[in-house]
């Protein structure tokens, strides 16, 4: 039986996911409302509640008893009624608007567009349950069972019902984020003054204009709705939804005189631009290969020229104190896959164990952070500053060529770095685990105490928005603005505050240019300063202070190394050998991170020169569009500069080929899966000490780093989820399943944020991040060491807790136990 509880949920709860039960309109209007679109606060009412309605007036929709009249007429059940009166009392005072939310409506191959009613300026309970009855008997008038194709007189799919505060509109209309009529990269404004209603019903002629670029041209009409910057805010808006669903946009939009608001979107049905799926082959080579967790979106030809063939040469790098060959990456069915390749057959293995051995001896794994500090990191900082400044609109097409290659260059050197980094600092963390498992009976948990806030790139970017978030509070008026920031905010900064405007410009430079995701088709976050807007917005919520965090880490790492060497203090030796060994380690620990961040900023300039030849192409006629250079290969892209020759048909096929790739994913892996061989006990006793040691010090750092023995899934007695316990503490708050870097604006402050797994950039979250479960990981994971040095509660290697958890659901998280209960 459907309860209360299911009905009248405010519209930050939803999203795509519950399209089935809210409707589509209220589905896409959650995800952007969560995503940092201006969407106007509201509730929706879901499906079940008008089949509560149906049953309680005893109409019965499979023998065509329900007819838009019986609607009308049809008592309430106590429970929608409470929830209607619930609802009108949260907005008590504001004129509302009533909207249908059908679950076909506003799909991709039928709109629904003016078929159910609309019914404004509603007020009180008794106005809103008359308003919601009429929205649900439109759903059963004879133009749309005629609309769906329908006979049976039911509603097609369900009729949930959108209640919103109505938007005081000095203008408002339509836009398309595409020409609906040419396909081509332009946007399409149709504009009226005050309330669109009569535009969207048809009984009005409004202003027409077309936007491309950045050029807004005036096409009809005399009404003066909007000007030509309003039109440039308008097409801004739909491009920016667009991007977000990856597809057109048909969107409702309405000024109300100082704000932009988004009122619908739906996508564009019927685009002569269509991209037909293309097949391409799925060869799986033999072995167990994964699908990587890196990447949410299949594979673009443009990263698979430039990045993926130089990956397996750079992870080679990981295993120099270890016992691995490399991480193999190929590209299957469009998707990237990854597979660990170890050294095989005993001689290799023993060969492997004496070159270690010496290199350690020599203190080699030392040698590669003196590097990083003497030598990498200055001589990157400064090659990847000078590329990031370079102008590029200014070269000539054989200089940026050069650009290009340099960059890719750059890329390459930051990523070979980045695994040399991780190869000897995963081995010297292994060997301070081993050491504090062996003199101080220490578990992991226990020994990741003395790495605790050393600081790094982790956190820098965080706390340099800290003190951002410190200017806008001590600012009069300038907090109350970001508080109520929108997509339009970024761009009148200067006006309301220049000392906050040059800060904001400095950490956007400084922190911002940086890629989100492994391919390079992800637009950076110095492309998207909305979303740094509402990370500052976050933090002035949670009153993040850097100092007391920093201070409470520092505390905590200086006890745990106190405790630790009292305990030792009476063996000299192994007092000196602890301290040695926590050293090297503490130098360590902040460098993956590091490095991490510098080939992330080196992607970014690398996406900047690749966008800048196909701009050129575009400009040309060789490519409808600049981000469509991303379906050609470099050489391809290079080629196309010298000669000029068309490369629309190529690039048509290849969004044809990525279209099938996106809708046609393989399974999360193929084959049957294998970790590092483990050594025969026999065999390993038998081994000189130094090789048992490095064989130990590999075997801890493996299954700390990949969480390997984890038993992570849901108990389906208790709806206990359980995984490793990755940092301590215990929240309770709500759920927010985050896939990818592209859905950063959905988090809001005290969320619990669940997701495949985090990377280094997923850093600048965690101030507003109330607790977190991730799929994969272990205790040396990318998100367990960001948690700990946010001191948040972490679940990980859970298996599927992406697929577990919902938007919105009430769980809590306990990181010293390792378990997740969601509420039921």
């Amino acid at each position: 039986m459907t309860t209360a509880s299911t009905y009248g949920q405010s519209l930050h709860t939803v999203g795509l996911p519950d399209a089935d039960r809210v409707g589509r309109k209220a589905a896409v209007l959650g995800e952007l409302l969560n995503a940092g679109f201006t969407v106007p606060e509201g509730y929706v009412l879901p499906a079940a509640a008008l089949e509560e309605t149906l049953l309680h007036a005893g109409l019965d929709d499979s023998r065509d008893e329900v007819t838009a009249e019986r609607v009308t007429r049809a008592e309430l059940p106590q429970r929608v009624r409470a929830d209607l009166y619930r609802i009108a009392d949260a907005m008590a005072g504001q004129a509302l608007a009533v909207r249908s939310s059908g679950v076909a409506e506003d799909t991709a191959g039928a709109s629904y567009a003016g078929q159910y009613q609309t019914v404004l300026n509603v007020r009180g309970s008794a106005g809103l349950a008359d308003a919601v009855r009429t929205c649900w008997a439109s759903a059963f008038a004879e133009r749309v069972r005629q609309y769906a194709g329908r006979q049976d007189g039911g509603a097609a799919g369900g009729m949930p019902v959108l209640v919103q505060r109505m938007v005081d509109a000095t203008a408002a209309g339509v836009a398309f984020s595409v020409n609906p009529v040419t396909g081509s990269d332009e946007v399409r404004i149709n504009a009226v003054p005050g309330l669109g209603d009569r535009l969207v019903d048809g009984g009005e002629t409004p202003d027409e204009w077309a936007v491309s670029g950045d050029t807004a041209t005036h096409t009809s009409g005399e009404r003066g709705a909007i000007d030509a910057e309003q039109a440039r805010e308008v097409a801004r808006l739909a491009r920016r939804v667009h991007a977000h669903f990856g597809a057109p946009q048909d969107i409702e939009w309405a000024f109300d005189g100082e704000r932009l608001w988004l009122l619908q979107a739906r996508p564009i049905t019927a685009l002569p631009d269509h991209v037909e799926p293309v097949p391409i082959p799925v060869d799986v080579p033999d072995g167990y290969w994964a699908r990587s967790t890196y990447s949410s979106r299949p594979l673009s030809p443009m990263f698979r020229s430039m990045v993926l063939a130089t990956l397996d040469e750079a992870t080679s790098r990981l295993f120099r104190f270890g016992l691995g060959e490399c991480i193999q990456f190929r590209e299957i069915g469009g998707w990237v896959y990854a597979r660990y390749v170890s050294v095989s057959g005993a001689e290799a293995v023993k060969d492997r164990l004496a070159r270690v051995v010496a290199e350690v001896r020599a203190g080699e794994p030392a040698r590669v952070f003196d590097r990083w500090y003497e030598e990498w990191q200055p001589a990157l900082a400064a090659r990847l500053a000078a590329l990031r400044d370079t102008d590029r609109q200014g070269l000539d097409d054989q200089s940026l060529a050069g650009h290009l290659r340099e960059t890719e260059e750059t890329r390459h050197h930051a990523s070979d770095v980045h695994y040399r980094i991780g190869g000897a600092g995963t081995f010297v963390l292994g060997e301070l685990g081993v050491v504090c498992r062996d003199l101080l009976g220490q578990n992991t948990s226990e020994t990741l105490k003395l790495l605790t806030g050393l600081p790094g790139k982790t956190t820098e970017p965080t706390y340099a928005l800290a003190a951002l978030t410190h200017t806008a509070r001590d600012t009069p008026g300038l907090a109350k603005v970001l508080m109520e920031a929108d997509e339009g905010t970024v761009d009148q900064l200067a006006s309301v505050d220049t000392d906050f405007a040059r800060g904001f410009d400095a950490y956007r430079r400084e922190y911002a240019h940086r890629t989100l995701e492994m391919d390079l088709t992800s637009p950076t976050m110095a492309e998207r300063p909305h979303l740094l807007l509402a990370l500052v917005r976050d933090q002035l919520t949670r009153c993040f202070d850097p100092e007391s965090e920093v201070a409470a880490l520092t505390r905590q790492r200086e006890e745990a190394t106190v405790a630790a060497r009292a305990v030792l203090e009476a063996d000299p030796d192994a007092l000196r050998r602890f301290d040695r060994v926590l050293a090297l380690a503490q130098r360590a620990y902040p460098l993956r991170d590091d490095s991490a961040y510098y080939t992330q900023v080196a992607g970014a300039v690398l996406r900047y020169a690749v966008l800048e030849v196909g701009r050129r192409l575009a400009g040309r006629g060789q490519l409808d569009a600049a981000d469509h250079v991303f379906f050609l290969e470099r050489d391809e892209a290079l080629a196309a500069l010298r000669d000029g020759d068309d490369r629309r048909p190529l690039v048509a096929r290849r969004r044809g080929e990525y279209a099938w790739a996106e809708t046609s994913p393989g399974p999360a892996s193929y084959g049957d899966p294998v970790g590092p061989d483990r050594p025969n006990p026999r065999w390993m006793a038998k081994l000189p000490q130094e090789a048992r040691h490095v064989l130990d010090i590999g075997l801890w750092s493996w299954r700390e780093v990949s969480g390997e023995g984890a038993h992570g899934g849901i108990d389906r007695q208790t709806g206990v989820i359980r995984g490793i316990a990755g940092s301590a503490g215990r929240f309770t708050g709500p759920a927010r399943v985050i896939r990818s870097e592209a859905e950063f604006g959905k988090l809001r402050p005290g969320d619990v944020l669940v997701c495949p797994e985090t990377t280094a950039q997923w850093s600048v979250l965690f101030t507003s991040v109330g607790a977190l479960v991730t799929d994969t990981g272990g205790l040396l994971s990318h998100p367990a060491i960001i948690a700990r040095e946010y001191r948040v509660p972490a679940v990980l290697a859970t298996g599927n807790g992406t697929s577990l958890v919902r938007d919105g659901q009430i769980v809590t998280v306990d990181g010293t136990a390792g378990t997740v209960q969601v509420s039921r």
